[in-house]
């Protein structure tokens, strides 16, 4: 899916926050940042491997950032499903 799509999608931002929807099952598509440091990304890579989702890892923390909408970068942004 396209970075793009995280400028109009319902979407949340951060490692832990991120790592929650994928357990609970509400996130349809997961970015992680190409610069994001892996010490802290063990627990979300392992919750999308056991959720059968492959993570986008094109976007750097900046990018990821900006095409959510945020005044901040992001080391990882979920796109929830709608209900």
């Amino acid at each position: 899916m396209s970075l793009e799509k995280l400028r109009t999608a319902r979407c949340i931002a951060g490692v832990h926050q991120v790592c929650k929807a994928v357990k609970s099952g509400t996130a349809e598509t997961v970015f992680i940042a190409a610069d994001a440091d892996h010490r802290v990304l063990g627990a979300l890579l392992a919750a999308c491997a056991e959720a059968g989702l492959e993570p986008n890892r094109t976007a750097t923390r900046a990018e990821l950032g900006e095409y959510a909408r945020l005044d901040v970068s992001a080391a990882a942004v979920a796109i929830l499903r709608k209900h």
